[in-house]
């Protein structure tokens, strides 16, 4: 019998959202790498609910450290918002260009 890898999943769910400046208000930047974090940005943590609500998994992806982790974690279930991963550590840089990107301002973030 030969193995047939599956492809690629043509419903990816997996929505990767920024922490500071899109959820929470910005308060950490390279110059304050504080381990606090803003208020909640309300209408975009309802975004946020409502791909959780149509069955996206959120993964909240941080320019933070690692040693931040359980702040963020803390945070974010404090405030109720849903999500299903946490990675700290991206790359810190002036803009992302992304083809996937959706702008925080759009009135919906679900594809």
């Amino acid at each position: 019998m030969t193995y047939q890898q599956p492809g690629p999943r043509a419903d990816l769910r997996w929505i990767a959202v920024d922490l500071d400046g899109t959820l929470a208000e910005p308060i950490w930047t390279p110059e304050n790498p504080t381990l606090e974090i803003g208020l909640p940005i309300d209408k975009n943590a309802r975004k946020v609910w409502g791909l959780h609500a149509s069955g996206y998994k959120i993964v909240i992806h941080t320019s933070r450290g690692w040693e931040h982790y359980e702040a963020i974690e803390g945070w974010m279930n404090y405030w109720g918002i849903p999500f299903d991963k946490i990675v700290c550590g991206k790359l810190l840089a002036l803009r992302y260009i992304d083809d996937r990107a959706v702008n925080a301002d759009e009135e919906s973030w679900i594809p």
